[in-house]
């Protein structure tokens, strides 16, 4: 059993292998592991799903796959991205507030008029992504990857720009 402390509380994750053969991650997941606030969604493949306008306060999206994924207007206040693949996933108008993405990839990612106040973005790969009207009062953005980002004012960042948009 792997015990972590995320977000102040503590995830057991353990697979167990009743017929000896490798689990795939088909069989670690429920259909509706996004559905519902506090969902720990580790490791799952959701690409391209539309959870648009839901409530899924502190839900974990740990190390999942969500590259085209849709969460328009979805109340995700202190969730959990952290090393997410998530290229291209629409984030527009959400409420990430005191959320983590520490180390995904958001690549190309629509965060625009997101309330990404107190989010760690540290080591995140936000190029390319749409940050306009977004919201990132308190947000730690150390190491965080943003050339060719629309920064929150509509400017574009620099190709180099790391941390800070330049």
């Amino acid at each position: 059993m792997n015990l972590r402390i995320v977000s102040g509380r503590i995830l057991c994750l353990a697979v167990v292998l009743v017929t000896g053969a490798t689990p795939t991650l088909a069989d670690t997941l429920t259909p509706n592991c996004v559905e519902e606030a506090e969902r720990n969604c580790t490791l799952a493949d959701l690409q391209g799903r539309d959870f648009s306008n839901r409530e899924m306060p502190e839900a974990n999206f740990e190390a999942a796959r969500l590259h085209g994924a849709k969460f328009h207007n979805t109340n995700l206040k202190s969730a959990n991205f952290q090393v997410a693949l998530a290229e291209k996933i629409d984030l527009s108008g959400v409420n990430l507030e005191n959320g983590t993405a520490f180390g995904a990839n958001m690549q190309g990612a629509n965060l625009a008029g997101a309330n990404l106040k107190g989010v760690n973005f540290t080591r995140a790969i936000l190029k390319g992504a749409n940050l306009k009207g977004a919201t990132l009062d308190g947000a730690i953005l150390l190491g965080t990857r943003l050339g060719g980002a629309t920064w929150v004012d509509g400017r574009i960042c620099a190709e180099d720009s790391i941390g800070a948009c330049n």
